[in-house]
């Protein structure tokens, strides 16, 4: 028997990366995806590739930093899916600023050079300084509150429906261990993190189990504007010498997803290759 047939799951931000890998994997363990994207073009793909494997994955518009946008994505999903079992917060950005992806390309190597040949770091971030309120604003309403919208809708479902269910939020290990060059990213990521915990409790009563994913660096579409001797640093920095796979992080999120983690609530696992390491 696969691990997730008979559930519906909602996914968010699923149109590539992380997101579209979780909807395949979901799908080849037997659950109907309701694949959302902002992007409804990508969203109508991947619900294509899931249907190959499930029948019955649909595509679904939705803006996760607009909550009437959610509230008429999850209305679809009633429509179409009928109650629902697992959610995964996923949706999330990058600054695509190009002042932003010029200052981190090259003050993250002005910066290593500037170590490895013994002098003090002359070369300064200040990305804090000049980020302005619109764009922490954006990073923030995508990143928490779409992650709110979209808990609270599920919820707002589940404890009714008295059948338990999954939330996975994805997180960073930016979240945690946070990395210079990206203040709002960071704090957006550990803010999910701290929500991740307060709706596993309130949450607990009614069997809705609640955890976070917090990847380290994964060759996704959000790296896209990374320079390659930045990447190279990247892996430099993971003890396992490389960026991690999209499918790496879905198999952890079948695994909340499905019937062997039913003792885990509140929980943050990390697939990061070791650059990170807790507990």
């Amino acid at each position: 028997m696969m691990k997730l047939e008979g559930k519906t799951a909602f996914v968010t931000g699923a149109g590539s990366g992380l997101g579209a890998a979780i909807s395949r994997a979901f799908a080849r363990e037997g659950a109907r995806v309701f694949v959302s994207d902002i992007d409804e073009k990508t969203a109508q793909a991947v619900a294509a590739e899931c249907s190959a494997f499930t029948p019955g994955a649909v595509a679904g518009v939705c803006d996760v930093s607009d909550s009437a946008s959610v509230d008429r994505a999850f209305a679809r999903f009633d429509d179409t899916l009928g109650s629902i079992d697992i959610l995964v917060n996923n949706a999330g950005i990058v600054h695509r600023d190009a002042d932003y992806v010029t200052r981190v390309n090259s003050t993250g190597l002005a910066q290593a050079g500037e170590l490895m040949s013994g002098s003090p770091v002359s070369t300064h971030w200040e990305v804090i300084e000049n980020t302005t309120d619109a764009q922490f604003d954006k990073m923030f309403k995508i990143h928490m509150y779409g992650t709110f919208y979209c808990t609270r809708a599920a919820l707002r479902r589940m404890r009714p429906a008295g059948n338990g269910g999954r939330i996975i939020n994805i997180g960073s290990i930016m979240g945690s261990a946070s990395l210079a060059g990206a203040p709002d990213y960071c704090a957006a990521k550990g803010a999910i993190l701290a929500f991740t915990r307060a709706t596993a409790r309130e949450a607990a009563s009614y069997d809705v189990l609640v955890n976070a994913i917090a990847p380290g660096f994964i060759e996704t579409p959000l790296l896209d504007d990374i320079s390659p001797e930045t990447r190279g640093l990247f892996a430099l920095q993971t003890p396992l010498g490389r960026l991690g796979r999209p499918d790496e992080v879905a198999g952890v999120a079948v695994f909340l997803a499905g019937p062997d983690s039913t003792f885990m609530t509140g929980q943050v696992v990390s697939p990061n290759g070791g650059i990170h390491m807790s507990q």
